[in-house]
């Protein structure tokens, strides 16, 4: 019941039901498979420390980032994998969002994620 009334809430806010976009629908920007590993901050590498940050940047008509978009939507609460995340970005590579099946210039947030493989990560302890 609650989860209705905020729905009909969220919908009354946004104008109600999404109006199709008069251009046509968009298919938005995916990224290209197979792109290497963004460096790990060795620091926290060191230490076995995750984080994930989400970034805003927008994609060209061909599949670059456009330089000087990329923002921190959110952080990752370390300063190394937000410096990491937005040293990297201009190396991602993406299909370009396309609209009627042609390429163009289209926002994405991205997230990226910074994880210790398996086999390199500390034994977890079976005993509590």
């Amino acid at each position: 019941m609650r989860r209705t009334g905020l729905l009909i809430a969220l919908l009354v806010a946004c104008g109600g039901e999404p109006k199709p976009d008069p251009e046509g629908e968009v298919v938005p920007p995916v990224p290209v498979a197979g792109q290497p590993e963004l460096p790990f901050p060795p620091e926290l590498f060191a230490q076995n420390i995750e984080g994930e940050v989400l970034l805003y940047l927008v994609v060209d008509s061909t599949g670059a980032v456009v330089r000087d978009s990329t923002r921190i939507a959110k952080s990752s609460g370390r300063v190394e994998f937000d410096a990491a995340a937005m040293k990297a970005a201009p190396t991602l590579q993406f299909t370009p969002a396309k609209r009627n099946g042609i390429p163009i210039v289209h926002p994405i947030q991205v997230p990226i994620r910074f994880t210790i493989p398996d086999t390199l990560a500390p034994a977890k302890d079976s005993n509590p």
